[in-house]
């Protein structure tokens, strides 16, 4: 289990992922962002309440293995995750991008400065 915390002074968000075993392949589960208070506290405990929810992004791991889901594309290029160098995951506040649409719009963002 992993979590990830993000946002700022007025948005802070918890970002929630696993990898699981699947049969003899591991495959990486996300799950919706959460929105947190600054003096919230977040703890990992065990489920009481039977299994978790299923995850919004999934994928094989394995990179020559992989197979992509629809929803794991890059907004800008329309590319899947198996198409791009690295994709970054969008939810639902924020679109995916992959690292070829990202390195572009930095070449962008240095010939307007």
């Amino acid at each position: 289990m992993n979590v990830s915390v993000g946002g700022d002074a007025n948005n802070i968000f918890v970002f929630p992922g696993a990898v699981c075993r699947e049969g003899n392949g591991l495959v990486h589960c996300s799950w919706n962002q959460v929105e947190i208070g600054p003096n919230s506290d977040v703890r990992i405990v065990t489920g009481r309440d039977g299994p978790a929810t299923p995850p919004n992004k999934r994928f094989e791991m394995g990179r020559t293995k992989r197979k992509a889901w629809e929803s794991n594309v890059c907004e800008f290029c329309q590319r899947n995750e198996t198409q791009v160098p690295r994709l970054i995951p969008g939810d639902d506040h924020r679109p995916g991008i992959c690292s070829d649409c990202v390195a572009l719009c930095n070449r962008i963002l240095e010939d307007e400065a």
